[in-house]
């Protein structure tokens, strides 16, 4: 057992798998983002232009504090 862990933590990654691991865990968090921020936008209203698009940005980004934060003010 020690020997297999050992193993597995000894495996080197080049740069190319590391920003393909990126990429294949940044993809469902931002469409879970992009779904959760579609569904939630009633901040938004107000806004025009830039603020709208960072607002936006921000919320896909910053999902799971903004998912916490509503249902603890429920």
């Amino acid at each position: 057992m020690i020997t297999k862990l050992r193993q597995f933590l000894n495996y080197e990654m080049t740069v190319a798998e590391w920003i393909a691991l990126g990429v294949l865990l940044g993809i469902p968090y931002g469409i879970a983002g992009l779904i959760w921020s579609s569904t939630h936008s009633d901040h938004l209203r107000g806004m025009h232009g830039a603020d709208l698009v960072v607002s936006f940005l921000g919320s896909i980004v910053s999902w799971p504090v903004l998912l916490f934060s509503n249902v603890c003010m429920t």
